[in-house]
């Protein structure tokens, strides 16, 4: 990746750059998900497979963000269409679709990179309220209440670092916020999918303690 950045340009590949940050926070969440599985006690009552479903989402969008954010880094897109939540007064920039073939935009064009984050970003914090709101009353177990309550409040505070970082064309010290506050917002939704994980085969058939 460093390499990248000392031959035909004066900054790292963002291709490589993603890539680095995807395998760091893969390592990251296997070993989040194992800890999780030692120091958490099994819940009582196993809630439904559509919540199971809504956390894998939950989570898919969570990746994705941070997937987008890494190309925005790389292309130092977060330094143009500093204002929220249109982009040079549209919601869609007219720079969008300017290369071609069309998929390149997408990891390439400044105002297609940024779109992209903030497009994902807004879906993700919707998703999140959303499913804060359904799982507000009893219907979930105590902990996995408990974890979406923390996944609600670390989206909201993600989103108010995200806008600040914008707004004020990425000071260094907000960036870096922003970044932990992604790293922060992935462990909570792995926190709230662990949550509403179905118990496994051995512990439901293994016999009472006595």
């Amino acid at each position: 990746m460093v390499e990248s950045g000392l031959a035909d340009r004066v900054e790292v590949s963002q291709y490589r750059l993603v890539a680095h940050l995807a395998l760091a926070l893969g390592i990251y969440t296997a070993i989040l998900w194992m800890a999780l599985g030692i120091i958490r006690e099994p819940a009582p009552d196993v809630p439904g497979k559509k919540w199971r479903r809504a956390a894998d989402a939950v989570l898919s969008l969570v990746a994705l963000a941070i997937a987008a954010g890494g190309f925005v880094a790389g292309t130092r897109a977060g330094l143009t269409y500093n204002t929220f939540p249109l982009m040079d007064g549209k919601l869609v920039p007219d720079g969008y679709a300017q290369l071609h073939p069309f998929f390149l935009n997408w990891f390439e064009n400044v105002a297609a990179v940024q779109f992209d984050h903030r497009l994902l970003a807004v879906t993700t914090a919707i998703v999140v309220m959303l499913l804060w709101a359904a799982g507000r009353r009893p219907v979930l177990p105590r902990p996995a209440r408990t974890a979406l309550h923390g996944l609600a409040g670390m989206t909201l505070l993600q989103a108010a670092l995200g806008v600040a970082t914008l707004l004020l064309v990425v000071p260094i010290p907000l960036a870096a916020a922003h970044q932990a506050g992604a790293v922060l917002l992935l462990t909570a939704a792995i926190n709230f999918r662990h949550a509403v994980r179905r118990g496994s085969p051995i512990d439901e058939e293994a016999p009472a303690p006595i």
